[in-house]
């Protein structure tokens, strides 16, 4: 069979069928949640959170946290898959059914980047009054633009403790942070509801027009068959291929720990970077093997593996070439060079894929305005749609009136929601057509802050507004680099049907969030008190540099630049062509998510992972066709497994004989 006509997505063919290779399950039934699935998800849930914050990170193992499906997420989930097979074997009746370790699944995926993001939103909301200095002259610049409301009281007794440690049996001053977490869980709410009532809307289109094919919502469901069925037992658990790619894996991790106790040579087991410095003309190469990456990739479609490798191949070149060369480009005192013109030329291609998504859904997003408000329509839909009309306008309104109370003007409060929506928007789309966890915008441009400050210009913005500005694109608002939940929304409403269970599905979207939040801050601000100086939080040096750029701002103020303009509308026209030529000639196979990620960090780690499974899946489907394909699902859905299961057996060995300080021999540091 001709490999495109197997894995073609586009964004602008609406009608096009699922390809062969990648079975529909939206026709099946759908599963279901249960209030068994949701207690014993958000049990699991606040378990994973709290470990992570109160064990893992103090021992130095790791976040888990590192990817959009981060590894807090995945490993429960699996974990859940080998306790039920053991419990079908005991006690029947105890067995969770595949949609309760689905719900399981939903729940970790929607909070699973909590810990990370709330632990620099903790030490950002603490920084400013801890930090200033009479060098870096905070006191005079911004203090008197700050929205102090926003942040921890200036105060000697909150603040003290916090960076330098509670002194033993003071009680922690919770009426410091009270009012202030709560503010930021309001405005981080209207942001879910925002995503997941934007998503409702799309769905439709996405699932019964552009055939996207979900891949990561594919893999749990893949893990999961016959779990229900006679056996009670996964039907990959009986396939040799899957026990093979667990142990190609799982041997050396078994190793790695073995070295724990008697001193030998560690294997270097995805832990290691290999960087090779080929020319001064080709930018630094770096090579990470990530077993878990090359299993969540090998139901991308072949196109889109193609294009992110050879897009990120091209960049080295480019980056290269333009360090080598010192071209830059901006007028004069606002140039940029080297590899930040091509996060420029990401971000106009990234921004592209947004609004064109949104064009080509205009039809769908008629419709759905009329059956809300203006037709008679299935009660079902109505109810849906006006549902999501309703709380898509609310919750936009939340977020911009709270940007507002920053300090930021409307204008700029509008375009920046605007912006950081549209971002989230493609990104989470590109998730679910080629099921890469690991899609990240460059972290600056995650927020829209460089458009503003590079292309549009600050001459205009006052100091107010530009200090409410810099708090609101900051990663102390809705996650840095890693969505919250936006991600995992798409998934839970590709999972389960809202035409079966709309009041459970939202409140598990919402309400897990909700009360994760409100657990992960508690942990967060306690653990912090009880450490001092950020005790087992994230990187707590970079919040004495967080307030830096926002000093530089009010010192130098840009104008619009037209040359940043121009890189910036190379990357949209790129994106463009590519599209249109995509949805004209059969041929032409280049994706625009290469370009729009071309210089992602972690597509810079793990690009050799993509390019292995794309000269498997290719040879597979050239010479053996698409059963030779579906033959090779187990082996890879082994590797990852394999790999879950060895970070798994190191951390209890951790936790039984090393839970002082751990080992990252086997297990997550950096990844995950």
């Amino acid at each position: 069979p001709d490999l495109h006509s197997l894995h073609r997505l586009t964004l602008t063919c609406p009608r096009q069928s699922v390809p062969p290779s990648e079975p529909a399950f939206i026709d099946s039934p759908s599963p279901l949640i249960t209030m068994r699935g949701v207690v014993v998800g958000l049990a699991t849930t606040l378990a994973a959170i709290l470990y992570v914050i109160y064990i893992s990170e103090r021992s130095g193992v790791g976040s888990f946290v590192h990817s959009q499906l981060p590894l807090l997420a995945l490993m429960p989930f699996v974990l859940w898959i080998f306790l039920n097979t053991g419990i079908a074997r005991v006690w029947p009746s105890l067995t969770l059914k595949t949609g309760e370790l689905l719900t399981v699944l939903s729940m970790l995926w929607i909070v699973g980047t909590l810990p990370h993001w709330l632990g620099r939103w903790s030490l950002m909301v603490a920084a400013p009054t801890h930090f200033a200095s009479p060098e870096n002259m905070y006191v005079e610049y911004f203090f008197d633009y700050l929205p102090w409301q926003a942040l921890v009281p200036a105060s000697g007794r909150i603040l003290d403790s916090f960076w330098l440690g509670l002194p033993d049996g003071a009680p922690i001053p919770w009426d410091g942070w009270i009012n202030v977490s709560l503010q930021w869980l309001g405005v981080s709410l209207a942001m879910v509801t925002f995503g997941y009532c934007l998503f409702v809307l799309f769905q439709a289109q996405w699932e019964d027009r552009e055939k996207l094919s979900f891949p990561l919502a594919q893999l749990p469901l893949d893990l999961l068959r016959g779990m229900d069925g006679r056996r009670r037992m996964p039907e990959l658990f009986r396939r040799k291929l899957f026990w093979i790619g667990f142990g190609v894996v799982f041997a050396p991790i078994l190793y790695n720990v073995s070295t724990y106790f008697t001193p030998a040579l560690i294997l270097p087991f995805n832990t290691e970077i290999f960087r090779f410095e080929v020319s001064d003309w080709i930018y630094r190469i770096n090579i990470r093997y990530m077993p878990l990456v090359m299993a969540v990739t090998y139901l991308c479609p072949l196109d889109i593996l193609g294009s992110l490798v050879l897009f990120r191949i091209m960049s080295l070149f480019k980056a290269g070439v333009l360090t080598r060369t010192g071209i830059s480009f901006g007028s004069e005192g606002q140039q940029i060079g080297g590899e930040r013109l091509l996060f420029m030329e990401n971000y106009g291609a990234l921004i592209f894929i947004a609004v064109w998504a949104i064009w080509i859904a205009r039809g769908h997003l008629r419709a759905t305005w009329q059956q809300a408000f203006l037709q008679r329509s299935d009660p079902h839909l109505r109810r849906r749609y006006r549902f999501a009309w309703v709380g898509l306008l609310f919750s936009a309104t939340c977020v911009v009136a709270w940007a507002m109370s920053l300090g930021m003007s409307l204008d700029l409060a509008l375009t920046s929601f605007l912006l950081m929506s549209l971002t989230f928007f493609a990104t989470a789309k590109l998730i679910a057509v080629c099921g890469f966890a690991y899609l990240a915008p460059y972290r600056p441009f995650v927020k829209g802050a460089p458009f503003i400050v590079d292309l549009v210009g600050t001459a205009s913005i006052t100091s107010r507004s530009l200090a409410g500005f810099h708090l609101f694109t900051s990663p102390a608002f809705f996650g840095h680099n890693l969505i919250p939940a936006w991600p995992g929304l798409t998934h839970l409403l590709r999972l389960f049907s809202l035409q079966r269970q709309p009041l459970a599905v939202t409140v598990v979207a919402l309400g897990v969030f909700a009360v994760v939040f409100v657990v992960t801050v508690f942990a967060r601000v306690e653990t912090t008190y009880r450490g001092g100086g950020g005790g087992s939080t994230f990187e707590w040096w970079m919040t004495a540099r967080f307030f830096d750029p926002l000093v530089y701002m009010l010192q130098n103020r840009t104008a619009m630049d037209l040359q940043k303009i121009g890189v910036f509308l190379f990357g949209w026209l790129q994106a463009a062509g590519m599209t249109y030529l995509r949805s004209r000639y059969h041929w032409f196979s280049l994706h625009p998510v290469g370009l729009a990620f071309q210089e992602s960090f972690w597509l810079d780690l793990y690009w050799i992972n993509l390019a292995v499974v794309w000269a498997v899946k290719a040879t597979l489907l050239r010479y053996g066709g698409v059963a030779a394909y579906l033959a090779g699902k187990p082996f890879f859905y082994g590797l990852g497994v394999g790999y879950i299961v060895g970070v798994s057996f190191s951390i209890v060995v951790d936790l039984i004989w090393f839970p002082v300080a751990g080992h990252t021999a086997a297990g997550p540091r950096g990844v995950g």
